[in-house]
């Protein structure tokens, strides 16, 4: 019976070891789509890398289901994510400041409005004030935060169960929206689009909900395959809204991409071995917030440009001799200085002050 339970953990944490690994192998397409981006070398195969945000979407779905169905009150999904979140992305955007000033300084360009720039990013929620981001990558976190948001909502409705359904709703306001209410009311159109870009990949992250309610056994899965194939055909029918996909590859490139990412999540979802569990993809998976939030600027905007133009060195060593090495660097120290040490901390907090309040209630009775 123990080496059952021992065996059970332990592919569990296999399990979950494949989730990180996903999560690296789709961080690692983003970064070397983007240095690689607007330039030939993109068609060797690198420009594929800007759908990897669609398989974090894919991932976010699944694992924060997974995360509010473990989780006890509201209070502790907020302090869970923002703990998670906020601290590395602070550093992420001071970090990409200094990078700004630095660029703004070689090209002698003017200061003005950075200052105010670095505040609203700090929030997350720079969009809805109208300032732009810092540094590209920025733009998915918003649609992350909606889809929290929305999701803690359900959870204190206490509407997790009817999941699926909601989820069917979505789809189909979702293909309203776009084949009726774009031409009938076009006022809906734009600004669920925009206020609520969730919208445009909603599918997406209902995916990872159907992912993972196969995976757990929770309900009849032959209801849950149909459902899959209606979010994969949805997102691509919103393919022109839905992200920068359209820039960089076709429609039926962009459904092989999709077709990829779902058909390993079924295979991950039915309990599939997929082999791609090792310390490269997994530590990866690890700095894999970190890595998304510093590469960009720091490489594409001052790295690149300075050692190939500047310096002419070949452009395939910039990338994998400094670039790559220097942001998996710089990933690592956020990750292990800022990013686990602030989430350890928060929490501890959180659960002292939880404990207090418990406490003196129980006194107070």
């Amino acid at each position: 019976m123990s080496q059952t339970m021992g065996e059970s953990r332990q592919q569990g944490k296999v399990r979950l070891l494949e989730l990180d690994a996903l999560r690296g192998i789709a961080a690692l397409m983003v970064v070397l789509f983007h240095f690689t981006m607007d330039r030939p070398e993109m068609y060797m195969g690198f420009k594929y890398g800007v759908t990897g945000v669609d398989f974090f979407f894919i991932i976010s779905g699944f694992v924060i289901f997974l995360t509010l169905s473990n989780t006890k009150n509201w209070k502790d999904f907020v302090v869970s994510r923002f703990s998670r979140l906020y601290p590395t992305y602070w550093a992420a955007v001071t970090f990409t400041a200094i990078m700004t000033v630095v660029y703004r300084l070689i090209h002698h360009e003017s200061m003005s409005g950075l200052l105010m720039q670095d505040l609203a990013n700090m929030t997350m929620f720079q969009w809805y004030f109208k300032i732009p981001n810092l540094d590209e990558p920025y733009w998915t976190l918003l649609i992350e935060m909606q889809f929290y948001a929305v999701m803690l909502l359900f959870f204190y409705l206490k509407w997790l169960d009817r999941i699926t359904l909601i989820g069917i709703g979505g789809l189909s306001f979702v293909l309203l929206n776009h084949f009726v209410l774009s031409q009938s009311a076009p006022f809906i159109f734009k600004y669920s689009r925009g206020l609520f870009s969730l919208v445009n990949h909603f599918p997406l992250f209902f995916a990872g909900i159907l992912f993972y309610k196969i995976k757990f056994r929770q309900g009849r899965i032959r209801f849950k395959v149909p459902l899959l194939a209606a979010c994969f055909v949805t997102q691509i029918i919103l393919y022109p809204d839905g992200g920068t996909s359209y820039l960089y590859i076709s429609q039926a490139e962009y459904a092989v991409m999709l077709s990829l990412y779902f058909a390993v999540f079924s295979l991950y979802a039915f309990n599939v071995p997929l082999h791609i569990v090792n310390r490269a993809t997994v530590f990866l998976g690890t700095i894999s917030y970190s890595l998304y939030l510093v590469h960009k600027f720091v490489c594409k905007s001052l790295i690149i440009p300075l050692l190939e133009e500047e310096m002419h060195l070949n452009f395939w060593f910039v990338v994998f001799g400094v670039c790559l090495p220097l942001v998996i660097i710089l990933a690592t120290l956020i990750t292990y200085l800022v990013e686990k040490p602030a989430l350890e901390y928060i929490r501890r907090r959180y659960k002292r002050f939880s404990q207090r309040k418990a406490l003196m209630k129980q006194v107070a009775n």
